[in-house]
């Protein structure tokens, strides 16, 4: 019978048997070995249990120690060895390893409460021969479907909300000419073999410029929007899905960015983007029906296939009601906010348009007072001129991305929507709502321009404070 115990850091005894380092003559020889399995990963696990504790899931596997006092743990070994030096990181004084690593985990121990993880719940076996199969189960993958499988890159997205690449192929999947049985044979070949490297294609700068991808984030999911023909896109979308599947693009061809470029670079004429005149409204991937919408039962299937809601409900206003960045410290700043989760976008278009602008213009100015920032720039005759609002937006993206607040990828969409002058919700297209008595915006690309600009906005005024 199973039994189980809750203990002490200090109760606990490293396998000097452990399999992954043969036997050692001391506790010190079993941690040295442990550490230097892998230095990095180990800090890594030092700082995943003191900012996140142990995984309540996951017990230790413990039999009792010859003195019956203590317990030898058989399961958990890095575990405990991470736990051991957080509580004492002297103990680190008795093994060899180089002074970085020494103390780089002396570092990650400092003021660590051992009170958020003790005490310890364990499973007690009654000998090695008892825990051996569970153990062995732990440790060799699948092993037919008995043990632990690993998620796939599918079952990552699917998970954590990030739906950027698994929009797109429902996307293909829906409107492309497939037969029922050869679109499950290419999807089911792509999500378990090739997603990697089909999200390598799609997720790059160059794959997301070819196609017109930009990334939204909403409050619980990930979602890519296309801003070029949606017929056109399927079409190479399409090619490049049986590229992969076929194996005329695997992971040694696209080792560089530049491997990723050459590749689009490199498609039929008929997939290579037409320049237009006329602005495309961003549409979200799961909206486009290129064969005509679902009925309404596909729909209510659709929704219930998932405890999570896949289409989120779309907001009538500007932006949400709640933020990720703090409320601008400015009155007036406050007051452009307040409205902007008032006002129904999809009645007062031409006024949220200007709303938005004047919003993305006070977080720009902000950001610049805030960082020192000069809004002049040097002209051909020597004097100084103040840079345009797009000049400053791209000023600003250039500083928030070297400052390291925000990644590359975080700031595509606003650099997509806002500074790229084609875009309907551009800095210029905004400009034109107001001087040019003909251009009329749309709801969508304000709201996903709002969207988009988020992260500014947090560089701007400060990260909301998550409760």
């Amino acid at each position: 019978m199973i039994e189980y115990l809750d203990l002490t850091i200090d109760e606990l005894l490293l396998d000097q048997e452990n399999p992954r380092l043969g036997a050692v003559d001391s506790q010190s020889e079993a941690l040295e070995a442990i550490i230097k399995l892998n230095h990095s990963h180990f800090r890594a696990l030092m700082v995943s249990i003191k900012e996140n504790g142990l995984d309540p899931g996951d017990s230790l596997y413990v039999i009792q120690a010859d003195d019956k006092r203590d317990y030898i743990v058989l399961e958990g070994n890095r575990r405990l060895s991470a736990m051991k030096i957080l509580v004492n990181p002297d103990i680190l004084d008795g093994i060899e390893v180089t002074s970085a690593v020494k103390n780089s985990l002396v570092k990650v121990a400092l003021d660590f409460n051992r009170d958020a993880i003790e005490p310890i719940r364990c499973v007690l076996f009654r000998n090695r021969e008892e825990a051996h199969d569970w153990i062995y189960r732990r440790h060799t993958g699948a092993a037919e479907g008995e043990g632990r499988i690993n998620w796939g890159p599918m079952e990552i997205q699917r998970f954590s909300g990030d739906r950027s690449i698994l929009d797109v192929i429902e996307f293909v999947g829906r409107n492309a000419d497939y037969s029922d049985d050869e679109w499950a044979s290419t999807k089911s070949m792509i999500e378990s073999r090739k997603s990697s490297n089909l999200a390598r294609l799609l997720e790059s700068a160059a794959g997301r410029k070819h196609l017109g991808i930009a990334i939204v984030k909403s409050e619980s999911e990930i979602i890519p929007m296309l801003m070029s023909d949606p017929k056109w896109a399927l079409g190479v979308l399409k090619h490049i899905i049986e590229d992969v599947r076929d194996g005329i693009i695997d992971s040694r061809a696209l080792n560089k960015a530049s491997d990723i470029a050459n590749y689009f670079e490199s498609l039929p004429g008929e997939f290579q983007p037409k320049s237009s005149k006329k602005a495309l409204t961003p549409c979200a991937f799961r909206d486009i029906f290129i064969k005509g919408a679902p009925k309404e039962k596909s729909v209510a299937v659709r929704a219930n296939t998932s405890k999570k809601t896949i289409t989120p409900r779309q907001r009538r206003t500007l932006s949400p009601k709640r933020h990720d960045f703090m409320t601008p410290a400015s009155t007036k700043v406050q007051r452009l906010l307040h409205e902007a989760s008032l006002i129904d976008v999809d009645r007062y278009t031409i006024s949220s348009a200007f709303l938005l602008r004047a919003f993305i213009e006070a977080a720009l100015e902000e950001y610049v007072r805030k960082n020192g920032l000069s809004k002049l720039k040097d002209t051909r005759n020597g004097n100084k001129a103040e840079l345009s609002l797009t000049q400053c937006a791209v000023m600003v993206v250039k500083h928030i991305e070297d400052s390291g607040l925000k990644s590359k990828k975080d700031l595509h969409g606003f650099r997509v929507l806002f500074i790229e002058k084609s875009a309907p919700a551009s800095i210029e297209s905004l400009n034109g709502f107001i001087h040019n008595k003909y251009q009329i915006p749309t709801s969508d690309s304000l709201r996903s321009g709002w969207d988009a600009a988020v992260p500014v906005f947090i560089a701007a005024f400060g990260a909301a404070d998550v409760k």
